[in-house]
């Protein structure tokens, strides 16, 4: 039987290069085999889509627009429209700081869900600020995704490797879509929002009741310890 084909997509620009070799170590290590993956630069200029595409990677340039936000959101449905046109059943959201274990894909898609991410901890290391990937609810049913908290580090042992739980949000750092929501839903840029787009996503994945969750059973490392000396972001 035919694995479903999967779009494996990472938003870069060259602002991030200090993680690219690692990440290539882990992305060339995936076992999953029916797959495409895709880098989308969205640097300033298109100095750094060169770089990557003489190296050989399955590179776009899509710029970067008026703020990281928009830069982001740009990557995201570049990839949305993709996987729309060519039909792919799952879109796999992988950051470029991100270093995750070579069966992750097979792992997640096992799980069944429509939207599935994996743990990782999300902060600036230097500063010693880890918490997990993890929103958990903090609402009655007439509220949406502003009325929630990250995941307190106190709790982490509630949520690390205590299998799959329903979240209300977990990053886009490590997440299977499955087409069932990425068909209904792009990704957001609105100039008087503050917030990414991965905020609107599940906030949207939330008004349209599709449940979410993290397989804690999942861990990555998030390279992120250089993050502080990037000013968009």
């Amino acid at each position: 039987m035919k694995l479903p084909k999967v779009l494996i997509f990472t938003p870069i620009y060259e602002a991030k290069d200090y993680s690219l070799e690692e990440f290539l170590k882990h992305t060339e290590a995936l076992t999953y085999p029916n797959k495409r993956h895709i880098f989308i630069d969205n640097s300033e200029t298109d100095e750094y889509y060169h770089k990557l595409k003489k190296r050989g990677l399955d590179v776009y340039y899509v710029g970067r627009g008026n703020n990281s936000r928009e830069a982001i959101s740009r990557g995201q449905n570049f990839a949305r429209k993709i996987a729309l046109e060519e039909n792919y059943p799952y879109i796999f959201s992988l950051e470029s700081d991100i270093m995750c274990p070579p069966d992750i894909v097979q792992r997640l898609m096992s799980r069944g869900k429509d939207v599935i991410s994996g743990l990782y901890h999300i902060g600036d290391r230097s500063k010693g600020v880890r918490v997990p990937c993890i929103t958990i609810k903090k609402w009655n049913e007439n509220l949406a995704a502003f009325g929630t908290r990250l995941l307190n580090p106190e709790e982490w042992d509630d949520y690390n490797n205590k299998g799959v739980k329903q979240v209300q949000a977990a990053g886009m750092g490590c997440c299977l879509i499955h087409k069932n929501a990425f068909k209904r839903v792009a990704f957001t840029y609105d100039p008087r929002l503050k917030g990414h787009s991965d905020i609107y996503f599940f906030n949207d994945m939330f008004r349209m009741r599709i449940p979410v969750y993290v397989d804690t059973d999942v861990y990555c490392d998030h390279q992120n310890v250089n993050w502080t000396t990037v000013e968009d972001r």
